[in-house]
């Protein structure tokens, strides 16, 4: 359970808008910390690590233009290791495919929604999300390889950009 997930939504829907009135560089290197502490406990909570991940990816858009080169290392750098975790690649996955098959852009507007569903609940469902029929969205939306699906597109769009 995340304590001030709905803060964190917000904050993370303003950064990803354009509109955030805080500290920008901040925030994400706060989302960092959280997600290395995250990936650090025993045993692993999947939905906190998917929820920092994904506040990550959500808001990667400041790190390709706006973040401080360290931070912008500092994301690449948290969302590639959390894509490579030997948990992610041994995990059993019966999905044919996932959201992060699509374009990152294509599901951006949806992370508000998401992150929610993984939280501390909305009047969404899984299935609000689905546009492709399958029987369980929740499943593919959760699966840890989804959530490394988008870590990878992430960093290394912030890696092409940063250059």
């Amino acid at each position: 359970m995340i304590a001030d997930a709905e803060e964190l939504i917000a904050d993370w829907e303003s950064l990803y808008q354009g509109y955030f009135l805080g500290e920008h560089d901040e925030a994400l290197l706060d989302c960092v910390e959280r997600l290395e502490k995250a990936r650090a406990e025993q045993p692993v909570d999947p939905d906190a690590t998917a929820f920092y991940t994904l506040g990550l990816v959500w808001t990667h858009g400041h790190a390709l233009y706006d973040a401080a080169p360290e931070v912008a290392r500092r994301i690449v750098t948290a969302l590639t290791a959390t894509a490579a975790d030997p948990a992610v690649a041994q995990a059993a996955c019966p999905h044919a495919g996932h959201p992060c098959d699509d374009d990152l852009d294509t599901h951006l507007e949806s992370f508000e929604t998401v992150l929610a569903l993984l939280t501390c609940g909305t009047d969404y469902t899984w299935h609000d999300l689905d546009a492709k029929g399958e029987p369980d969205p929740e499943s593919t939306w959760r699966c840890p390889r989804n959530v490394a699906g988008f870590a990878l597109s992430a960093a290394r769009e912030i890696e092409r950009h940063r250059r």
